[in-house]
């Protein structure tokens, strides 16, 4: 696990177990190395697998036991849970409503009105809402660059520069990728 100034990143050689579905080198990572890897071996471990082998299912059972006892598992399988695809539709009216006005961050159809600031209510919130929250944020940036022309901005983000949520941000990042990437298949290249 690489450290940059409190950022870890994925290893290589735990890339390259994950990529290559080696259960016995995740076996092997550390506590800190498997954290980073939890939302795609949470929903590994989920999914009906297209490998139906006796060999997947014990791989399956390894995988199970690497997660039993991780704390954030539980609210990763949470977040996992809910309607994607009512939620890729929310966003999609809601990047429609952002092109309207704009790019104004006025009205939102992911998140109604917030009683706290944006970090406080991230906290509070169910799965569903976290989400939301997050995607929400996600779109006004990737608006504010589509607007940007390719100049360089800085936009900050309460949600995403708080260290205190930083795990729990880059989960439900990191399962919106999986689950909602078609929403991010519009974003200009410059």
């Amino acid at each position: 696990m690489a450290d940059s100034a409190g950022l870890q990143f994925v290893s290589p050689y735990a890339f390259e177990a994950m990529q290559k579905v080696d259960v016995v080198r995740l076996a092997a990572l550390s506590d800190p190395e498997l954290r980073l890897l939890l939302p795609c071996l949470v929903r590994m471990a989920l999914c009906a697998p297209a490998d139906q082998s006796q060999s997947w299912a014990q791989d399956k059972k390894l995988i199970l036991r690497l997660l039993s006892g991780v704390e954030a598992v539980n609210s990763i399988v949470a977040l996992l849970s809910v309607d994607f695809h009512a939620l890729e539709q929310d966003a999609r009216k809601e990047q429609q409503l952002r092109h309207k006005a704009g790019g104004s961050n006025g009205e939102s159809i992911l998140v109604s009105q917030l009683q706290h600031g944006l970090t406080l209510e991230f906290e509070h919130s169910d799965p569903l809402r976290r989400l939301r929250l997050t995607l929400s944020e996600l779109l006004a940036i990737m608006n504010k660059v589509v607007d940007s022309n390719g100049e360089f901005f800085l936009k900050s983000s309460e949600l995403f520069e708080s260290p205190v949520y930083l795990e729990e941000v880059a989960d439900v990042l990191c399962i919106l990728q999986m689950l909602v990437h078609n929403i991010f298949d519009h974003i200009p290249q410059y």
